[in-house]
């Protein structure tokens, strides 16, 4: 199935690769199904274009690719509402903001959007963790992420402990 896009031109999709979101994204509740598109290699940032609307895209990126934790609380309506029975078959998102200059990037860590691989249908749920801002620097996030990472793998190599024979 082909689809024209403003940013991609016309691009071919399967089917099988159409995410429906039953009650659209939150301020677009007109517009229920998209595909996710990775536009570079080893880039963490996607799209979510709109099939119906291809003037309609959100830059979109998984949480864990920038951060060192997101703990993220699928309540159980949310969770029958998309179909979900495995904890392997959720895939989480959050959609990027940016600006004219593009180091000042945020995400959106309170509206994640939760999606059942499995099925192929999404939701946009509202996180209720007070550390699950609206806009999130993503850089800030990175750099965060980077040093607990060393401060992980540091505590993990023997040969990286002063004081220790």
């Amino acid at each position: 199935m082909k689809i024209s896009t403003s940013r991609f031109g016309k691009i071919e999709i399967c089917k099988d690769e159409i995410i429906t979101f039953e009650e659209g994204l939150l301020g677009f509740g007109d517009y229920h199904q998209f595909v996710v598109l990775n536009t570079e290699d080893g880039s963490p940032f996607r799209w979510l274009q709109c099939v119906d609307d291809g003037n309609l895209a959100f830059v979109i990126i998984e949480p864990l690719s920038f951060m060192f934790e997101y703990d993220i609380e699928i309540s159980d309506s949310d969770q029958e509402f998309v179909g979900l029975t495995r904890a392997e078959d959720v895939v989480i998102y959050v959609i990027v903001s940016i600006p004219a200059n593009p180091s000042d990037m945020t995400a959106n860590l309170q509206g994640p959007l939760v999606i059942n691989a499995a099925n192929r249908k999404g939701r946009q749920i509202i996180s209720g963790n007070s550390r699950h801002a609206v806009k999130v620097r993503i850089l800030d996030e990175m750099e965060r992420r980077a040093a607990k990472m060393k401060e992980v793998s540091d505590s993990l190599n023997p040969e990286n402990k002063e004081g220790e024979s």
